[in-house]
């Protein structure tokens, strides 16, 4: 009976994890409603669907660390049941994983609205250094445009992540 109840919280401690980073990345998406709304952004869908994206890499990642761990706590059940190791079950690298999204996310909700718009700003300012380059010859400055927006999507792909 001493293991099921072991599993047993084990169980809610996993559950716990995963509601908690669930909550981390609902407070950066409110976070960042309240940003793009500060600079007069339109909130579209696109970004709502970055959001869900977010959530299933996130519990992708952590699906892995719980087998991990799964592993791990059976390793820990087997020494405690037939060498008498006193171990405590816990899933330790489920939530090491969880600690660092939430880090991640934590950052992303202090991060300040502005620094986003200088961001664009100088990205702007450097597409438009390239055209100046570039202004005799418009093949040159459709290039240069092209070039940008593939690094835009880049970037934005990257964010995501």
């Amino acid at each position: 009976m001493k293991g099921l109840n072991e599993l047993f919280i084990v169980g809610w401690m996993l559950f716990g994890i995963y509601i908690e980073v669930f909550i981390m990345i609902l407070a950066d998406l409110w976070s960042g409603v309240r940003k793009a709304r500060i600079r007069g952004e339109v909130r579209s869908s696109f970004m709502y669907k970055k959001t869900i994206d977010k959530i299933a890499r996130y519990y992708n990642a952590l699906i892995a660390l719980t087998v991990i761990d799964a592993m791990q706590m059976g390793g820990v059940w087997y020494l405690d049941g037939y060498y008498g190791w006193s171990i405590p079950i816990f899933p330790v690298v489920t939530l090491l994983g969880a600690l660092g999204i939430s880090l991640v996310e934590l950052k992303s909700i202090y991060e300040k609205a502005d620094e986003k718009v200088k961001s664009d700003y100088k990205d702007v300012a450097l597409l438009a250094a390239e055209i100046v380059k570039h202004k005799t010859d418009p093949t040159e400055i459709i290039e240069a445009l092209d070039e940008y927006l593939k690094k835009d999507k880049e970037t934005k792909n990257e964010n995501i992540n």
